[in-house]
């Protein structure tokens, strides 16, 4: 039998203690750790407790205890976490059975993780197998860990709730929800009670003939406050996964379970199987603030243990291109969440793998695809019958929406059926075809890449009548990070083609701006000087004021550089945007009767301090096969002005020269000449020569001089020399 002692503890006060030297340990109660001197060995042991059948490799330490009229004495202990009933402390008054501790020597056949083969064994020992084993493993199917946190308060609002009727249990389910309430109140998840509240209790069959208790409590979360706690969007999540070599998934083990919840808030938890009632100790799953809850705890722990690692619910991802520097974060969280009282399911675990499964979706260095698992389903859908079966449908394919584009054009007459009186006398042939086109492109999707966050994001932007898609891509490569679509409201759809491209340019920017985690972003557009346009220069304009003022502030952005591409010009977009100028193709250099080349310089002014002389200078002449032969130079001297205005007075020189009868091609070495007279200068014309924010352009009067003759000589072309 145990021996009963009193043991000083560091704060001067007694507690009792049970000693029973029949066993190799002894379990203390974890809250008085901090008050006993002890010691970490590198010792595990498998615990038994009587009638619980529970066995988890335990963390051994040796303690030194000050017994009452005692020396001092080393004991080997294990700490617990919590009280499940009275067999879990000994550090207490009660007395103890004789065989409430039985031990099993050190390496039992226990759950390990599941580590890559590419991970050597001697590296995952010493950093992950030994913490995780000790403090994560969850080797009883339904153990739970217990969180050292504040117990949450459920709080009524709008009355107080009343009891609600418990739903009839199916026979053959009965005895499988006795033994899994059993279990749930041996492991102190539950409590029984006598309660006014009560919550129906229904089973669940899993696909392996199991059942799982599911609580309706649709009603308390009705008549309880909301905590406006925001849960992690997985799309926000896929967006922060970049390219990296090892990846790590980790599973927390019924996280609900381990936070408490305040004895004076428990009754309203009651539920009954049709025989004792009980209610929660911890968070119910079915409660409407649980995932909150625990979602703000799992992010905060991570935000102290290792902020770049992610987090979904009870999900957590981590990802390196240093195999050690990788486990080493792995231990970190593993052991960090286990003293803290989480623990973690190494069964649905992943450690240093080059290819997990994520949110649903696998994972690699190639970028991410499709899960096996949702590429079987998609095979098998079928045309709904029921309006629940309907939003299902929809449901499962938005998770791929970012796999097919013009996925939200496509996909309408789809939402065009939901109603409450939906059948299947309303689903069409072309309901049908729509469905098989959409499985079609999901079941042949190629692999996306993720976003590397060492280049620039690149969008490129395609409107329609209805709707427009996006496509985000890594600078520099052709395969796509996504596709995203959306439809116009019905004001959008008033709008110019102008107005419609704008709407998608502005909404792409937005949404994709966290993607681009302050790097540069790139768009693609089918408008020439995108950011020069404005409500002046598009005919028959339908926005109001406000939303120019939100495009001109998007399109002002300094982080956003637009690109005109013509390829992206839809048939919509030609048919009613003709006047806007597409820059013709240049020809042949051999072709141009006349080719000229400006030059415009300018050099501090000699012992003038902010100063400068300067010149510009043309020469005209004609091509013979590849060899430039001039014939006529004009130079100028401008004194006191810079480079830019000298370069832009050559180019004024040139225009002065031309013969509009003849096709001539002026080089021009200013960047900045070449692409605001290619692209800017018509719509400076029609803007009075201000730009979206409505200030005067520099260089005002020149420019207006260049564009008068640009109107005169339709047969000149003004490019940039490769290169310079």
């Amino acid at each position: 039998m145990p021996h009963r002692k009193r043991v000083l503890l560091k704060n001067k006060t007694w507690a009792l203690a049970l000693l029973d030297s029949a066993t190799e340990v002894t379990i203390v109660r974890r809250d008085l750790l901090e008050h006993l001197e002890v010691k970490a060995t590198d010792d595990f042991i498998q615990v038994e407790i009587a009638d619980m059948h529970v066995s988890e490799p335990e963390m051994v330490y040796t303690v030194t205890l000050q017994l009452e009229g005692d020396i001092e004495r080393t004991i080997h202990a294990i700490f617990w976490d919590r009280v499940v009933k009275i067999y879990d402390i000994l550090l207490a008054e009660q007395d103890w059975p004789s065989d409430f501790v039985r031990t099993c020597p050190v390496g039992e056949e226990v759950i390990k993780p599941s580590f890559s083969p590419l991970v050597p064994g001697e590296l995952a020992e010493t950093y992950c197998i030994k913490w995780a084993l000790a403090q994560a493993s969850a080797l009883y199917r339904n153990h739970v860990g217990w969180a050292r946190d504040s117990p949450h308060n459920v709080i009524p609002i709008k009355g107080e709730p009343q009891p609600q009727q418990q739903y009839p249990i199916k026979h053959e389910a009965r005895a499988p929800v006795r033994e899994i309430l059993t279990q749930l109140e041996y492991q102190g998840v539950i409590e029984p009670c006598v309660s006014p509240m009560n919550n129906p209790l229904f089973p669940v069959a899993k696909p392996d003939h199991s059942f799982r208790i599911v609580l309706d409590y649709r009603h308390l979360n009705g008549h309880t406050r909301t905590y406006a706690i925001q849960n992690s969007h997985s799309a926000t999540l896929m967006n922060n996964i970049v390219r990296k070599k090892y990846k790590t998934t980790l599973d927390i083990s019924n996280g609900f379970f381990c936070q408490n919840i305040a004895p004076e808030s428990r009754d309203l938890t009651s539920f009954s199987d049709l025989g004792p009632q009980n209610k929660f100790c911890c968070l119910p799953q079915g409660y409407k603030n649980s995932p909150g809850l625990f979602t703000a705890r799992v992010t905060t722990i991570l935000h102290e243990l290792d902020p770049e690692a992610l987090s979904y619910v009870d999900n957590i991802y981590l990802m390196d291109d240093e195999l050690l520097q990788h486990l080493r974060r792995v231990a970190r969280i593993v052991v960090g969440f286990a003293k803290i009282g989480y623990k973690f399911n190494f069964k649905k675990s992943k450690i240093a793998f080059l290819s997990v499964i994520f949110l649903g979706y696998e994972l690699s260095n190639e970028g991410k695809s499709l899960a096996p698992q949702f590429l079987e389903k998609c095979a098998l859908l079928q045309p709904p019958n029921k309006i629940k079966k309907l939003q299902s449908l929809l449901g499962f394919l938005n998770f791929g929406r970012t796999y097919i584009p013009d996925y939200a054009t496509r996909i309408k007459p789809l939402y065009e059926l939901i109603r409450p009186d939906f059948s299947s006398k309303f689903w069409t042939i072309e309901h049908t075809h729509t469905l098989r086109e959409l499985q079609a492109d999901l079941l042949a999707a190629k692999r996306l890449h993720t976003w590397d966050n060492k280049t620039h994001l690149v969008i490129r932007v395609i409107a329609g009548a209805i709707g427009f898609t996006y496509v985000t891509f890594n600078e520099g490569e052709t395969v796509p990070i996504g596709y995203k679509s959306h439809l116009y409201s019905a004001a959008e759809q008033r709008f110019a083609p102008t107005g419609k491209i704008l709407t998608a340019v502005q909404m792409a920017v937005i949404k994709e701006r966290p993607l681009a985690q302050g790097k540069r972003i790139i768009v693609v557009s089918p408008i020439p000087a995108l950011e020069a346009v404005t409500k002046a220069s598009v005919p028959n304009a339908k926005a109001l004021h406000p939303r120019w003022i939100q495009w001109a502030t998007s399109l002002t952005a300094t982080d956003v550089d637009y690109i005109f591409d013509p390829k992206l010009q839809t048939q919509e977009f030609l048919q009613y945007e003709v006047e806007y100028p597409v820059p013709s193709d240049t020809l042949p250099i051999d072709q141009y009767q006349v080719v000229m080349y400006t030059d415009g310089s300018a050099q501090p002014a000699v012992g003038m301090k902010h100063q400068y002389s300067a010149a510009c200078a043309v020469v005209s002449g004609h091509m013979e096969g590849e060899k430039f032969c001039p014939q006529h130079t004009y130079t100028q001297t401008l004194g006191d002005c810079t480079a830019q205005l000298a370069d832009l007075k050559a180019l004024l020189m040139a225009l002065e020269h031309t013969d509009p009868t003849q096709f001539t091609l002026i080089v021009c070495d200013s960047y900045y000449c070449v692409q605001y007279f290619n692209e800017y200068l018509h719509y400076w014309c029609l803007n009075g020569f201000r730009d979206s924010k409505g200030n005067t352009i520099k260089h005002r009067l020149l420019w207006g001089k260049v564009a008068d003759l640009k109107g005169t000589l339709p047969k000149v072309h003004v490019v940039h020399p490769l290169g310079h």
